[in-house]
């Protein structure tokens, strides 16, 4: 099975103009479907964002 690239947050934010905070609570309430958020035990928020569905959702085309 191949390796799914995945992206930060903050890259993500970058390539869609929007603040790190969108990108989050787009996530957190399953808004924003080309990744997802996970509430861990702890309290805090676990993201994994595939990013060709971030380049899907922008409509960039990506680069190899």
């Amino acid at each position: 099975m191949p390796e799914v690239e995945t992206i930060s947050v903050e890259k993500t934010a970058k390539l869609l103009h929007k603040n790190a905070q969108w990108v989050r609570l787009g996530l957190q309430t399953e808004r924003l479907k080309f990744g997802t958020a996970v509430k861990m035990p702890t309290g805090h928020w676990s993201y994994n964002i595939i990013k060709s569905k971030v380049f899907e959702y922008a409509g960039i085309k990506e680069e190899n």
